[in-house]
């Protein structure tokens, strides 16, 4: 189910985006509520119960986020499954740092633990991800690879400049596949609205992007991805009512709480 958290913390590659619009992420908090969005009948899933939790926070030298998901899976035989997962991470302000912890829990036990730090050699150069947890685990990350939050502002720039599909290499540390080929698919532009007294005018009335990405390993040629993911993505970086598409059975998501957070005091 690392899979499931990967998909949120989006990554992209690029060196440079020259453009008059300056993305900016605006610290925010955001409660989504996780049900089934459909499953094959082979995989006996039929229901998904949860909730997700993201705290994007800007700090004087970087970014940090951290998120939860807790979800019930219950199958055909009414067995249900309790997952809970934990995932944090910091990224330097220059894009060419970071550091990542995952927490798995499946009931109540710990099923999956990864804890590391990884670099890259300059902009748009390659580095290595160094894992802590499982201990002595490397991996290459290759030339064009960035980190999430820097993702992120390349998809709104360029998404504001028109572009229409992107293909990028991402690491985020959720997983042990290292960096995986995202290729994104950017919609006509709209406006949220800020109605809901849940949802902060402030940080949830802004215009959005539709965005659907597709997740591939970077030695997989099977023309499959991994898993896709479907979103409405604000110029603030605020992620709308997420989909997670698996082979088997798909996780919606629906955005229930959203506020500002501080800006740091450097």
């Amino acid at each position: 189910m690392s899979r499931f958290l990967a998909a949120l913390t989006l990554g992209a590659a690029l060196v440079a985006v020259p453009s008059a619009f300056a993305a900016d992420i605006a610290p925010h908090r955001a409660t989504y509520t996780l049900s089934l969005g459909g499953a094959k009948s082979s995989t006996g899933v039929v229901d998904i119960q949860g909730a997700m939790y993201i705290e994007w926070q800007e700090v004087c030298d970087g970014w940090t986020i951290n998120q939860r998901m807790r979800f019930a899976m219950t199958d055909s035989d009414g067995d249900r499954t309790d997952n809970d997962i934990n995932f944090s991470s910091w990224e330097a302000k220059d894009g060419l740092s970071y550091r990542f912890t995952l927490r798995s829990l499946r009931d109540g036990e710990v099923d999956e633990t990864l804890r590391g730090r990884a670099y890259l050699d300059g902009k748009g150069k390659g580095g290595k991800a160094i894992f802590a947890e499982p201990d002595g685990l490397q991996i290459d990350l290759p030339p064009g690879t960035l980190f999430p939050t820097e993702h992120t502002l390349v998809l709104i720039r360029l998404a504001e400049k028109g572009e229409q599909q992107v293909a990028r290499m991402v690491f985020d540390g959720a997983t042990r596949d290292g960096a995986l080929e995202v290729n994104a698919i950017l919609g006509a532009k709209t406006r949220e609205a800020g109605a809901d007294p849940k949802i902060a005018a402030g940080v949830g009335a802004r215009p959005a992007w539709h965005v659907r990405m597709a997740f591939f390993k970077n030695d997989d040629r099977t023309g499959e991805p991994e898993y896709e993911t479907g979103l409405r993505l604000q110029d603030n970086g605020v992620g709308r009512d997420y989909t997670f598409e698996y082979p088997e059975f798909a996780i919606k998501s629906r955005l229930d709480l959203l506020e500002p957070l501080p800006k740091p005091k450097c």
